[in-house]
C-alpha cells in the first residue's frame, strides 16, 4: 500500500476500514528475539506469539500511509477506497487480529517500544528512498 501511495495510486481495501490488525514493526520482532536469547530454557518447546496487543483499524493505517506518502512526494494524499474483495479473499481477511503476547512478556520482559506511527513513517521513508534509486 505504501508503494501504491507513493506512486499516486489509490490505496484499496476489501472492507470498510474498521478491520483491525496488530501491526508489529520488524525492529520490535528483532528486539523480541534478542530478549528470547536470554530465556531459552524457559521458552524451549512452545510456540510464542508476538504482537503489540493493540489492533489498529486498517482504514486509519492506510489514511496515515497516504498522508505520509504525500508528505514525502509533495503531492496530495491519495484516496483510500473500499473495493470488492477478490475471489481468493478468505473469511479471515475480514476479522480483527490482535495478538496477546503477555505469556512471552512474562518470561522475557519484552514489550514493544516503538509506536506504529513512527514505524509507518520510517517505512514510507525507506520505500520512498528505494524508489528514488531504483533503475527505470
Amino acid at each position: 500500500m505504501i508503494d501504491r501511495a507513493l506512486a499516486g495510486e489509490p490505496v484499496t481495501m476489501w472492507h470498510d476500514g474498521t478491520v483491525r490488525r496488530d501491526l508489529l514493526p520488524v525492529g520490535e520482532v528483532a528486539r523480541a528475539v534478542v530478549a528470547a536469547v536470554d530465556h531459552l530454557d524457559a521458552l524451549a518447546g512452545r510456540h510464542w506469539t508476538l504482537g503489540s496487543g493493540a489492533g489498529s483499524p486498517l482504514g486509519e493505517v492506510f489514511t496515515t500511509v497516504a498522508a505520509l506518502a504525500a508528505r514525502r512526494t509533495g503531492g496530495e494524499a491519495v484516496p483510500v477506497v473500499s473495493v470488492e474483495p477478490p475471489a481468493y479473499a478468505e473469511s479471515s481477511d475480514f476479522r480483527d487480529v490482535v495478538v496477546d503476547a503477555s505469556a512471552f512478556r512474562s518470561v522475557t520482559g519484552w514489550r514493544p517500544a516503538s509506536a506504529l506511527a513512527y514505524a509507518l513513517a520510517e517505512t514510507v521513508d525507506h520505500r520512498h528512498a528505494r524508489r528514488a534509486i531504483a533503475p527505470g
